[in-house]
């Protein structure tokens, strides 16, 4: 189980969502795996829910492709649903927790999901009422950042804070931990795969700035503005991580990505 602060999510990626699209480059890499996964295997769906929606350019995407297609949009930060707004006028836009949606059972044909569910304590109630707002024979596509994600950072991390500094990491998901939440929310799965996507950055503080801009900062709840520990404990990770993984081409960012399809019986 994670723990995660929701308020001080909303919050974060309500101001991250002006300049979101054009920093996430992970999540837009996933958001497209998403939409060429959602065509294939339900290219005829005519009602569909984006959950966690975010800026709206999944949508964007899908509308352009088919303009009447009817699709709801969910996000629980403001922000995000007031550019989701701009960006997918065509679409149905409400703020909404992925564990209590405001649509009626069998609402949907398809629902999707990208870059949200890691950001849950649990995924069986968010994937449950993805479940429910599916129609018989409906299905479910999302994309989740698994286990290996911000691999560098974490491990150094822990180098300099030590195994009692693991308790103010996020916690992300183990992929069979994914694989077993589907089974349990009544979901039959259909494919399962992963990739990872490594982004380079001019150092470790280059790596920190891009993702505090989108949002995607530190969720664990405790002590707002005192970074992964303190201003020291941080200092030292981050001059690790520049040691340990710089090179002529800056650090690396990994973000391990764990993609399914699962269908309502």
């Amino acid at each position: 189980m994670n723990r995660v602060d929701r308020a001080r999510l909303q919050v974060a990626f309500s101001r991250g969502a002006a300049g979101y699209d054009s920093r996430a480059v992970a999540q837009a890499t996933a958001r497209d795996r998403v939409a060429a996964l959602l065509e294939r295997h339900v290219p005829s769906a005519g009602r569909i829910l984006d959950v966690g929606a975010g800026t709206g350019a999944l949508a964007a995407r899908l509308l352009a492709r088919r303009p009447a297609l009817r699709i709801a949009l969910a996000d629980l930060a403001t922000g995000m649903c007031q550019a989701a707004l701009a960006a997918a006028p065509g679409a149905a836009v409400v703020r909404a927790d992925a564990e209590a949606l405001p649509f009626r059972d069998g609402s949907f044909h398809a629902v999707v999901s990208s870059s949200t569910f890691q950001w849950l304590t649990r995924l069986e109630p968010a994937l449950a009422e993805a479940r429910r707002t599916l129609e018989p024979g409906g299905t479910l596509v999302f994309a989740l950042f698994a286990e290996r994600t911000l691999r560098e950072l974490r491990g150094s991390w822990l180098a300099v804070a030590g195994e009692a500094g693991a308790g103010r990491m996020h916690r992300f998901f183990l992929r069979d931990e994914i694989v077993e939440a589907v089974a349990s929310a009544g979901l039959a799965p259909v494919e399962v795969e992963e990739e990872e996507i490594v982004e380079r950055h001019a150092d470790a503080r280059a790596v920190l700035r891009a993702i505090r801009a989108i949002g995607a900062g530190n969720a664990v709840p405790g002590p707002a503005g005192g970074g992964l520990g303190g201003r020291r404990v941080t200092l030292a990770m981050l001059d690790r991580y520049d040691a340990t993984h710089g090179d002529s081409r800056g650090v690396p960012a990994t973000y391990h990505v764990v993609y399914a399809v699962a269908r309502r019986p």
